[in-house]
């Protein structure tokens, strides 16, 4: 009996769809199975192109000043490397406000560079978080915090913060404090800041006159960022906050005498009186002594041979510094050391160590500033206290000197008698953190008579100092000072 064709042709479609339905459904078994796994890979992939994040060391010391604390936040991660330093002391409400201005800088720095990071924009970024300490007769402590923060780009974040303290009391000092809350003397104080300003032959050229006018009005918020020094209120501003770029950041100071009459009574300088009859005879004004150098600080004759210069800027620091000393002394090395004011006053006793190990004192200034945009006061005052800084704390005066970022001109060098010492090989160890391109860069750009640039502040620089020594040892150079090179 033969099949009916009608019934054939249906046959066959029936079994067309069935196979189609047992395909479809393997098909979405095995996109549903492959979900996880891509999903997985696709985590690797992106766990894998981001940078791993180097662990946080956190250190706490005492100071030199009494109560006051000092914590070292650093990281040498290849994309974020860090280094934050801040002061806490016994009073929770002045820690609390430091603390949370240094952590958001730095919650800031990590969101940002993660951002890049996601977007496979990966940059070196660099977080660089300091402070300096100024302190008044009267007990209160003027904290000057320094951030300057890098992501990529043409420029970065550079901002400068003040913040006062008295230890024994707790009182942080304002500027209404300064002046009694008086507002005519904050008129006064408005308008010796301006001809402070305009008078500034350096800083007027540069002078933004609108943002000028607003920022130096008497108003108390535009005097809020200011030094109480012993003799003197500074009065810090940021970059184009009242001048163009090329004037930098502005410090306006003004001597106390000079505000001695709208100044609160516990802060007016004591009146000196001046007895004007000679008591009985006059005694001869003595002549200036000339100093000479001790015998100690006299250069040596360099070996002969082929010779190099180390010369280490920006400590000294507890950790890396005295690392860096011990390496020295294992290669019978000698170097120079530029050293910053504000952190020879912070660790006078590494200064003194740096001596007793034979090497040479440099001045750094005191806040790494860059002295061509600054007054002839200021650089006098960088150079000046940090020279000061060093003789009190290792008993002998620095005999070189170098400019931050090596940047000088005829105005600088006019402010001091020291020689003005640059470099020729820069490690850029600032800038890669890393122990094995520091030996690599040494054994591409040294030769004889080279002045070669490293900081001691760096733990990578510490690291990967013995390597270095040992690799320019075998090449026969002789470790000098830059005072010996220069012999």
């Amino acid at each position: 009996m033969s099949l009916n064709p009608r019934s054939s042709k249906r046959s066959r479609w029936i079994d067309i769809m069935f196979i189609v339905a047992i395909l479809s459904l393997s098909s979405l078994i095995a996109f549903l199975l492959w979900i996880p796994n891509s999903s997985k890979n696709q985590e690797n992939n992106i766990t894998a192109n981001q940078p791993i994040r180097a662990a946080e060391e956190v250190d706490e010391k005492a100071s030199v000043y009494p109560g006051i604390r000092i914590i070292t936040e650093t990281s040498n991660d290849v994309f974020t490397p860090f280094a934050i330093q801040y002061p806490q002391s016994d009073v929770p409400s002045f820690n609390k406000i430091v603390k949370e201005y240094t952590q958001n800088f730095k919650t800031l720095y990590l969101d940002e560079t993660k951002y890049l990071g996601e977007a496979k924009k990966h940059t070196e970024g660099e977080l660089n978080i300091s402070f300096e300490v100024f302190q008044n007769t009267t007990g209160d402590y003027s904290f000057v915090i320094h951030s300057k923060m890098y992501t990529g780009g043409a420029n970065g974040i550079s901002e400068t913060k003040i913040i006062h303290l008295h230890n024994q009391s707790g009182h942080m000092l304002t500027i209404e404090d300064l002046l009694a809350k008086n507002e005519k003397s904050l008129e006064i104080l408005s308008t010796r800041v301006r001809n402070a300003i305009t008078s500034n032959k350096q800083l007027s050229p540069y002078l933004l006159l609108n943002q000028f006018e607003v920022k130096t009005a008497p108003k108390w918020g535009n005097f809020t960022n200011f030094v109480l020094n012993t003799n003197s209120i500074d009065f810090y501003y940021s970059n184009y906050e009242i001048a163009s770029g090329a004037a930098g950041k502005p410090i306006i100071s003004i001597k106390l005498s000079d505000l001695n009459d709208i100044l609160a009574d516990e802060y007016k300088l004591p009146a000196v009186t001046v007895d004007t009859k000679p008591t009985g005879n006059v005694p001869k004004k003595e002549e200036p002594a000339i100093s000479e150098p001790p015998k100690d600080e006299a250069t040596k004759v360099p070996a002969t041979g082929k010779v190099v210069a180390l010369t280490f800027d920006d400590g000294p620091n507890p950790e890396t510094t005295r690392k860096i000393l011990d390496t020295l002394k294992k290669y019978n090395a000698k170097a120079t050391f530029f050293m910053l004011g504000s952190r020879v006053s912070f660790y006078p006793e590494v200064v003194k160590e740096i001596k007793e190990a034979g090497h040479e004192l440099g001045n750094h200034t005191w806040t790494h500033s860059d002295l061509t945009k600054a007054s002839v006061e200021k650089i006098a005052s960088e150079i000046n206290n940090t020279s000061n800084a060093i003789e009190k704390a290792s008993g002998s005066k620095p005999t070189v000197f170098r400019p931050p970022y090596g940047a000088v001109n005829k105005t600088v060098r006019s402010q001091t008698s020291l020689p003005v010492i640059l470099w020729d090989v820069d490690t850029l160890d600032w800038k890669y953190r890393n122990a094995k391109h520091l030996l690599e860069h040494v054994k591409t750009h040294v030769k004889d008579g080279s002045i070669v640039l490293m900081h001691d502040i760096h733990s990578s620089t510490a690291d990967g100092l013995d390597a270095v020594l040992a690799y320019l040892q075998g090449e026969g150079y002789t470790f000098v000072t830059v005072s010996e090179l220069k012999k």
